[in-house]
């Protein structure tokens, strides 16, 4: 399942941006994320933390093709440029 939140970021301090998460997200049962921010932030669950890069991967590009973030031509075109 993939929930598409916009938000804006007026919740914040003078080091951080709070953006909210819906309490049914599955990840949350952790109670502990590992959050990567980049030019894209990712918050993975710790129940997944220790897993490979290829199910996190996999996970993050399933995700972004349901939210219609990206296609499946522009994962190829970025495969194929990364080999």
């Amino acid at each position: 399942m993939v929930e598409v939140l916009y938000q804006d970021l007026s919740k914040k301090d003078f080091k951080y941006y709070y953006i909210g998460i819906p309490r049914d997200w599955k990840g949350a049962r952790d109670n502990e994320v590992t959050v990567v921010v980049s030019d894209i932030c990712v918050i993975i669950p710790q129940t997944i933390s220790g897993a490979t890069g290829e199910l996190k991967v996999l996970r993050l590009l399933e995700a972004m093709m349901e939210g219609g973030i990206i296609n499946a031509g522009d994962i190829q075109k970025a495969i194929e440029h990364i080999l």
